[in-house]
Parts: C-alpha cells; structure tokens; sequence
C-alpha cells in the first residue's frame, strides 16, 4: 500500500496515472459497540486491516456504499445476522471518518439446518417463496420465523400478526442459532389452515384444482358450495395448502382406482352384499343428510348384527377410492345420493367381476 511509501513515490505513480484504490485507515486501539441483542462487544483494531472504501475504477466497496445509503435514508436500526458483524466494526469506523452518528445494530442468530449447518440452497435448502408454492401460508411462515430464536412469555405459538407487533421485543431474542425444524412448520401451517374462514380457502383452493384437472372455472362458479363443503371437511387433515389438492380428487370424478390393499381388506361377496343392502336403504331416503345417513347404516348394521365399520369402511373405499378420509356421513352427504349410489354399485360389480377372476 502507499502508507509506507514517500510523497515523491506517490506522485511518480500518480505521474503514471497508474490506477489505485482508496484504503481507510483504522487508528490503534479498539472499538467498542453495544449490540441490540448482544450487548457490548469489543474489538481490537489490530483485528481489522486498511480497508478498501473505493476500488480502482472509481466505485464504492459494500461497506462505504452501504454506510451512505443508511445515512441519506435516515436509518435507526440496522438488524441483520450475527455473520455480519465483522462488517459492523468496519462501518463504524467508517461512519466515524466521515463524521457521522452509527446507527444501533442488532445481530439476529442465524438459522440452522437440522445437522447444525447454516441454511443454504447450494445444500438443497428451500426459499420462502418455494415454501409458498408448496402450500405454506404466509401469516404461518412469519408467525414461524418469529419463533424462532424469540419466544413470547408463555407458551403460545400461534400468534397473529398483530399480536406479534404487540409483544415482539427485539431485545428478547435469544443469542444461539435456532434449529430449523420443518415439521413444527407444517403443524403451525395446519392451525392457521383451520382457523381460516372456508371461503378464503376456497377462493385459494380452487385455481390450484383447474390446474390439476379436476374441474374447471366455470364448474366450480355454479357449484361454490359444494367446494366450500369440501373445505370444510378436509380442512382438519391439511398441513399444506397443496393437502386439499392432493386429497380431493374423488369428489370431482368416479373414475379412480381402489387402493389395492384395501380392496384386498375390505372389498369381498359379503361386503358387495351389503352395501347392496344399503343401497336400498338410500333410495328411500327423502333427505340424503349426514344425519339421516348414519342413522340408516346403523340401523342396517344393527340387523346384520355387525360393527358399523364393516359398512363404513367398504363404503369409503367404494365412494372414494382410498381407505381414510373425512367423515363418511358428511362425505356421502356432499357427494349426493345419486352419485353415492352410482360409486357403490359401480364398487359392487368390481368385486364381481374381481371375484370371478
């Protein structure tokens, strides 16, 4: 550097206009700051080189520009992770030979992945915006974000935004590195899916299953309580947004396949007979409710002197195609009777057809 060269040194490179970069040279002694979060910390200025504020081509290096940028735009409270406070001690002396009054600083701890690594995407790691495509709500990612590192005074988890603007005190943030843990996202993302209004969902819902193929624009217009319905009885099972997609399907076509494992447990001559029983018992049915419909499968389950699970569990895989799911009785309800007997019988010629193989 020209710190050790003469005057007439450095006007013989000037003379040659050879190009140059403008250092800031750091005083003997150290530098104390006090940290929002982590109190005072102090370095030794021997730590920290001549740095460079301006490169040869004329343009500012990170620190100086950013020092200026928080200066013209006014800014209090510089938060950031706790990685950048190398660069702190630098930008106070910065600010200092410039004249200027620091802003606080606050260095938050980072995030980890499980295996104690910083989060990166080069490891795989996901962004916000990948966690919104899979179906993570917005409100349940910075509710999540907010608990991590930081903690109200009980054991509350879910906490809206405008509680979080309430009691989130900065200083309160703990100074170790949060784990990452997924699953506590997912199960966050499940109470806020549950405590969202049904038509919000569904106004949100129902892009995703044109897209899918399910249905289309037009069909879910003319049928939005139906698909309101739909919400309300997945709503429970969702962790993503992307569940309601994954599990609805049955209620929009007929023509899926049974879960090969199930039909083995559940479908067999003495289920077809029954749920033929059954459907006769449906036919008379003047209101198809939930109601009416479980009061009818156990009374039938009653005469056949069987566990209401050996009509439930047929069914289900009749009308849906799968071995779980939401409430039969509001299932069949919302599907509607006609349609709940075309499944059923549909399923009763399947066994047939399966058994005389």
């Amino acid at each position: 550097t020209c710190l050790k060269k003469t005057d007439d040194e450095i006007n013989q490179l000037l003379a040659e206009k050879k190009p140059f970069a403008v250092r800031l040279k750091i005083p003997v002694g150290e530098t104390t700051y006090h940290d929002t979060i982590l109190g005072d910390i102090t370095r030794q200025n021997s730590e920290i080189e001549d740095l460079i504020i301006c490169r040869a081509n004329g343009r500012a290096v990170y620190n100086l520009a950013v020092v200026v940028d928080d200066h013209e735009m006014g800014i209090t409270d510089v938060i950031r992770g706790n990685d950048h406070i190398s660069n702190t001690f630098k930008q106070i002396h910065i600010y200092r030979a410039l004249g200027l009054t620091p802003p606080r600083f606050a260095h938050v701890p980072l995030i980890l992945r499980p295996d104690k690594r910083k989060i990166s995407k080069r490891l795989g790691d996901k962004d916000v915006a990948q966690y919104g495509e899979e179906g993570i709500l917005p409100e349940a990612m910075f509710n999540f974000l907010c608990l991590l590192g930081w903690s109200p005074k009980d054991d509350r988890e879910y906490l809206s935004i405008e509680e979080l603007k309430k009691i989130f005190v900065l200083e309160n943030v703990n100074k170790s590195n949060p784990i990452f843990n997924e699953e506590k996202l997912l199960a966050l993302n499940g109470e806020y899916i549950r405590n969202y209004p049904d038509h919000k969902l569904a106004a949100m819902v129902a892009p995703e299953l044109v897209r899918a193929g399910y249905t289309s624009k037009y069909w879910l217009e003319t049928r939005w309580e139906y698909l309101m319905d739909i919400i309300g009885m997945l709503k429970d099972r969702c962790k993503r947004m992307t569940d309601f997609v994954d599990m609805s399907e049955y209620f929009f076509h007929n023509e899926y396949e049974y879960e090969e494992k199930a039909v083995r447990k559940r479908f067999n001559p003495e289920a077809a007979e029954r749920m033929k029983r059954l459907c006769d018992r449906f036919e008379s049915i003047s209101s198809f409710s939930a109601e009416n419909i479980e009061v009818v499968l156990g009374n039938l389950a009653e005469e056949l002197q069987i566990k209401k699970g050996e009509l439930i569990h047929p069914v289900r895989l009749a009308v849906s195609g799968i071995s779980f799911g939401p409430s039969l009785y509001h299932m069949l309800e919302a599907l509607g009777k006609q349609e709940v007997l075309v499944r059923i019988r549909k399923a009763i010629e399947f066994i047939s057809r399966t058994e005389k193989k």
